[in-house]
């Protein structure tokens, strides 16, 4: 890695791909691609956490604790070709179709690099889009829940 400050750049929340394959309810087995996903938000990996207090008032050190991943939600725009004409399989996905999220980083020439971050879980929530005829200016969104059972995994890093 280099420690040239010219090599060193942060990058922005824009510049992900997020990306959704869902096991197909109706053929368990084979998966349906779902494209790009607008935001992703969650995702987080925590754990518990166990302080010791030894005797002798010596001061408490932590034990650690097991992981608890946080569930993913992924929103985008409805699109009628994309996703009104298979939203159905969505639907009959909800609490058992095994999903997987990808978030590949991306450069400012658009280009994908690795490793990726793989959240593996169960689809558990589709939000269709809301209506309100009272608004012609916002977007018509639908958006997924994943519920994350592992931690994330950094899929094709170096080694």
């Amino acid at each position: 890695m280099s420690t040239d400050p010219k090599q060193i750049r942060g990058t922005r929340q824009d510049t992900f791909t997020v990306g959704l394959a869902i096991e197909d309810p109706d053929n368990p087995g084979q998966w349906i691609e779902w494209g790009v996903w607008d935001t992703k938000t969650g995702g987080d990996l925590d754990s518990e956490d166990r302080l010791y207090y030894p005797g002798a008032m010596q001061p408490p050190y932590s034990l650690g604790g097991r992981i608890s991943p946080q569930a993913v939600t992924l929103t985008r725009n409805y699109r009628i070709q994309r996703d009104h004409y298979h939203l159905q399989k969505l639907l009959d996905g909800v609490g058992k179709s095994n999903c997987q999220v990808t978030q590949f980083a991306m450069d400012k020439y658009g280009l994908t690099h690795a490793p990726a971050i793989l959240w593996t879980g169960t689809l558990k929530t589709v939000v269709p889009p809301e209506h309100n005829s009272e608004s012609s200016s916002d977007p018509a969104m639908i958006s997924v829940t994943i519920t994350v059972d592992s931690a994330p995994k950094a899929v094709g890093a170096p080694s």
